[in-house]
């Protein structure tokens, strides 16, 4: 369910889909769901207990998570809108940067810590486990997030308006840095 509900990684598909399509915007798409999976893991094994237990490294991954997405949202914001007379030249986000994205995605890591929480039992293989549970929300999040990439996309030929597009960038960059709120 977490993958479905608005956040970082949803307000980008919903972008890269506006602006390339699915197919272009597939390995966004996967970027996000592994890179996020990924996180998961780290958690689930172990590696992010640690790290949560420090309020120093908690703090900064916080201070440089909401930095990350308060600047995506203004790139967002403030992206050129594409001409209509001409096809659209822009580059497509590919896999690495939304992979990495979720790193610094602080929904990334709560989701991650409340699965960990809600789904691990206590004994057997932690490394099974959490191996499991990133395969499961990798497989959840290509499902629950390619509506946003697909809405992003079914919205193109209404992009097409310069007013319109302009309006939209500033409502999705506004979206993305109010998901910040729930970090604060």
């Amino acid at each position: 369910m977490a993958s479905v509900t608005p956040g970082p990684s949803n307000v980008l598909l919903t972008t890269v889909g506006a602006r390339m399509g699915i197919v272009r915007g597939v390995p966004a798409l996967l970027g996000t769901a592994v890179g996020t999976g990924l996180v998961l893991f780290v958690v689930g094994f172990g590696l992010g207990v640690t790290l949560l237990e420090h309020d120093m490294a908690l703090s900064a991954l916080r201070v440089v998570g909401m930095g990350a997405i308060l600047w995506l949202a203004w790139m967002i914001a403030f992206a050129p809108v594409a001409d209509a007379s001409k096809p659209d030249s822009a580059q497509a986000l590919c896999f690495l940067p939304a992979f990495l994205l979720q790193w610094l995605n602080p929904k990334a890591w709560i989701v991650s810590v409340s699965i960990v929480g809600a789904f691990m039992a206590a004994d057997g293989s932690a490394f099974l486990q959490a191996s499991t549970l990133s395969a499961v929300f990798i497989s959840a999040a290509i499902l629950g997030c390619f509506p946003w990439l697909a809405s992003g996309a079914a919205l193109r030929k209404l992009l097409q308006n310069p007013t319109v597009a302009r309006l939209f960038n500033y409502a999705l960059g506004l979206s993305l840095a109010a998901s910040m709120i729930m970090i604060i």
